[in-house]
């Protein structure tokens, strides 16, 4: 062998091993990365056959490895059949070079529990030839979940809002509705004394004019001067229910029971002869109540009542417990009420009468809240009218008196 063959051969093998293990170092190091991956990578042929997984798809599907190499991706039992025809939409797009997003689906791994993933697939090309298509799988479980929690929680949060704007528009509206009333209340109070003075100065005249003219009077003179006293009378009755509109409310308390306070208030109310009065109230429980007062609203309602029924109707009192107060119900079978008359029911100045003032049940209201307890009526028209009382069982502080 000649001095120069064997330094020259050992360079040659020395080349040689080199290039193969940097093969092997390159190789090494590939698939290091491979199998330490954050997401899932599947690389399948371009029938979608899996040719290879990492150990990430292993965590992901619960599976073994040789349950899935040399299986299509669709028959391995983790996704839904009904979406397979998709799939192999998505892997065809892929394969034509056809723009396609992240595809998103539930799989069901092998002990029932189920995964959110999102699979971005891309071709493999080897010099212009598919080789196959590489999958990136990713496992957005919990980042759907907390889109969910976050969604609901924004859900949550507009209900929130808007409920808690309807409260602010409905306390505003209470507020400007009540310093309104205040303010007409102050004014009732003002014009009831103002018109009292004149008003009393008017029907004294027209008492001396009826007495100076009694007997040279003509029918048209008398006439006139009876209206005169008329509208002077109704004149006065709206000053004193403007003066007790504006008036604050002093109760004097004590017990009765319903059944005592109807029969008493059903003397005064003179019923007519068409109407048929169905008492069905209690003496027990009894109630904590200014009876003077609460006999006022009994009149006015059931007189109302007699108003709204036709040539012959009925009206039934009845009163029940419910927890700790008593409801006390006046339904009529009359004429009813329209939804836009039932909206301006308790307001004061609203009336449906003809020579009515509009004071009756803005009092009445007054009255009964003023006794810590509520009222409400329930209308259809032509059917008839509920008016319903609710008042407390036990005596009770209640210092709620507003001009609503």
């Amino acid at each position: 062998m000649s001095r120069h063959s064997n330094p020259a051969s050992l360079d040659y093998m020395t080349d040689e091993m080199v290039i193969i293990e940097g093969i092997s170092e390159s190789e090494g190091k590939y698939r290091t990365l491979w199998e330490k991956a954050g997401d899932g990578l599947v690389y399948l042929d371009w029938k979608g056959k899996v040719l290879d997984i990492n150990n990430k798809i292993l965590e992901l599907t619960g599976l073994k490895r040789e349950a899935i190499i040399g299986k299509p991706f669709y028959k391995i039992g983790l996704v839904n059949r009904k979406i397979v025809p998709k799939l192999l939409g998505r892997v065809k797009d892929t394969l034509q070079g056809k723009p396609t997003s992240g595809y998103q689906m539930t799989i069901r791994r092998k002990d029932g529990l189920e995964k959110q993933i999102e699979v971005n697939a891309s071709v493999v090309r080897i010099e212009r030839v598919h080789v196959g298509i590489l999958a990136v799988v990713r496992d957005v479980t919990d980042q759907k979940r907390l889109e969910k929690m976050l969604e609901e929680y924004s859900e949550r949060l507009v209900l929130e809002v808007e409920a808690r704007t309807r409260e602010l528009k409905e306390a505003s509206q209470r507020l400007l509705k009540a310093e309104r009333f205040a303010a007409i209340g102050e004014l009732s109070g003002m014009i009831g004394h103002d018109l009292r003075n004149p008003l009393t100065a008017i029907k004294n005249a027209m008492y001396y004019l009826k007495r100076k003219q009694a007997y040279s009077a003509g029918s048209k003179e008398k006439e006139m001067m009876d209206i005169v006293d008329k509208s002077v009378e109704h004149a006065n009755k709206i000053v004193n229910s403007l003066l007790e509109y504006s008036a604050e409310i002093r109760l004097e308390i004590e017990q009765c029971s319903p059944k005592e306070l109807l029969d008493y208030v059903l003397l005064m109310a003179q019923v007519p002869e068409r109407v048929r009065v169905v008492d069905r109230t209690e003496y027990e429980p009894t109630i904590w109540i200014d009876v003077n007062k609460m006999e006022r609203v009994f009149l006015n309602l059931i007189k109302n009542a007699f108003d709204a029924l036709p040539e012959r109707g009925t009206l039934q009192v009845s009163s029940k417990r419910v927890g700790e107060n008593v409801e006390i119900t006046f339904t009529d079978n009359g004429v009813g009420m329209s939804e836009q008359t039932l909206s301006k029911i308790f307001s004061p100045l609203f009336t449906t009468k003809a020579q009515g003032m509009g004071f009756g049940l803005a009092i009445c209201k007054r009255i009964v809240e003023t006794h810590c307890g509520k009222i409400s009526v329930e209308s259809t028209l032509g059917k008839g009218t509920t008016f319903t009382i609710t008042l407390p069982t036990e005596h009770k502080l209640c210092i709620k008196d507003t001009l609503e």
